[in-house]
C-alpha cells in the first residue's frame, strides 16, 4: 500500500484547506464557499464508504454534483455546474501536493448554463483557471500564460493583450492598471488589474527587467507577427483557450476565451458600478452590447 493510499479523506480535507488558505488565487469569499463544499463533498464520501483518494470514483463524484438540495427538490443547474468546478479545483489541488494521480470528474457531463455564445465566467470557475495556468511549472511559457488571463481579467480582448508593454502599467513594482489600446470592437481605456492579476504581473515584469529588457518590451507577446493583428492575436486567444481547457471548462458550449472579459464586466457591475460606467469599463459602444456580454437584462434591472 503506497503513501496516498494512508491518507484518509479527513487528511486530504485538512492538506487541501492548508493549501488553500494561503493561496492568492480566491477571494474571502470564494475560498470560504469552496471549502464549504469540499467539507460536504468529503462528508457524504465518507458515508457512503469512501476512505481514500482512491474511492472517489466518478460515481461518487457524480452523486455528489446531482445531490438533491435539503428540501428534497433537484439541485439547479447552476449549483450542479459550481459543484464540479469547486471538485475540479480540489482534485489539482491534491495533485499538486502529490496526493492524487487523476480527476474522476473529467467525464462528468453537464448541460450548458445558457444558451449564450460567451457566458460570463462564474468566479468559482475563474479560481480553476488561475489554478490551471499551473504558474512556475512550465517555465516562461506558463508565466506568458497567466499573464494573458491577468489582463483578460482586467477587461482586455485578446488583440489588445499582444500590444501591451510594460510602459503601459502604471507601476512597474505595484501594478494596479494596465493602458488598453482599443480595437473594433473597444475603445481605448484603462484596465483595473485583478489582485491575483497584479502580482502574476508584477512577476513578469521582474523576469523581463532583470534581463535589461526595455520599458518598452511587450510584456507577454513573444511572436515575430504584428502586435494586435490576427496571427498575434490568435496566440493570445489560444492562451486562453488553453487555460479553459485545462480548467475543464473548454467542452462548454456557452464559455469562449470572450467570457473572461465578460466575467470582469459582471463583476464590476455586481459589485456596484452603473451600467454606463461598466460599458465605458468594458470600451463598450453600446449599453445593450455590454448588458448582452455580462447577462444582464438592464432594462428590468
Amino acid at each position: 500500500m503506497d503513501d496516498t493510499e494512508r491518507r484518509d479523506l479527513d487528511h486530504l480535507l485538512a492538506m487541501v484547506r492548508a493549501a488553500w488558505e494561503v493561496d492568492d488565487a480566491f477571494s474571502p469569499q470564494t475560498r470560504l464557499r469552496s471549502l464549504e463544499t469540499v467539507t460536504r463533498f468529503t462528508t457524504r464520501a465518507s458515508v457512503q464508504g469512501a476512505r481514500t483518494v482512491h474511492d472517489l470514483t466518478p460515481a461518487v463524484c457524480a452523486g455528489f454534483v446531482h445531490a438533491h438540495g435539503l428540501s428534497g427538490r433537484p439541485t439547479e443547474l447552476a449549483t450542479q455546474h459550481a459543484r464540479r468546478t469547486i471538485l475540479r479545483t480540489y482534485f489539482r489541488t491534491l495533485r499538486d501536493l502529490g496526493l492524487a494521480s487523476g480527476d474522476p470528474t473529467l467525464d462528468l457531463v453537464l448541460p450548458p448554463r445558457t444558451t449564450t455564445a460567451a457566458r460570463p465566467l462564474t468566479d468559482d470557475e475563474v479560481i480553476a483557471c488561475r489554478y490551471a495556468v499551473r504558474l512556475g511549472r512550465a517555465g516562461a511559457t506558463s508565466l506568458q500564460r497567466a499573464v494573458c488571463w491577468a489582463l483578460t481579467e482586467a477587461t482586455a480582448i485578446t488583440s489588445e493583450i499582444t500590444q501591451v508593454r510594460v510602459a503601459d502599467l502604471d507601476d512597474e513594482d505595484q501594478p494596479r492598471w494596465v493602458r488598453l489600446m482599443g480595437s473594433k470592437r473597444a475603445a481605448p481605456r484603462l484596465g483595473q488589474l485583478t489582485d491575483w492579476g497584479s502580482r502574476i504581473v508584477r512577476r513578469q515584469v521582474e523576469v523581463l527587467l532583470d534581463t535589461g529588457a526595455p520599458t518598452t518590451v511587450l510584456l507577454t507577446y513573444r511572436g515575430r507577427a504584428v502586435p494586435g493583428q490576427h496571427v498575434a492575436q490568435a496566440s493570445a486567444a489560444n492562451a486562453i483557450a488553453e487555460t479553459l481547457r485545462a480548467a475543464g471548462l473548454g467542452d462548454e458550449a456557452d464559455v469562449r476565451p470572450a467570457s473572461v472579459r465578460n466575467w470582469a464586466g459582471r463583476r464590476l457591475y455586481v459589485d456596484g458600478m452603473p451600467i454606463e460606467q461598466v460599458a465605458l469599463r468594458l470600451g463598450a459602444r453600446s449599453l445593450d452590447a455590454v448588458a448582452a456580454d455580462i447577462a444582464l437584462d438592464w432594462r428590468a434591472a
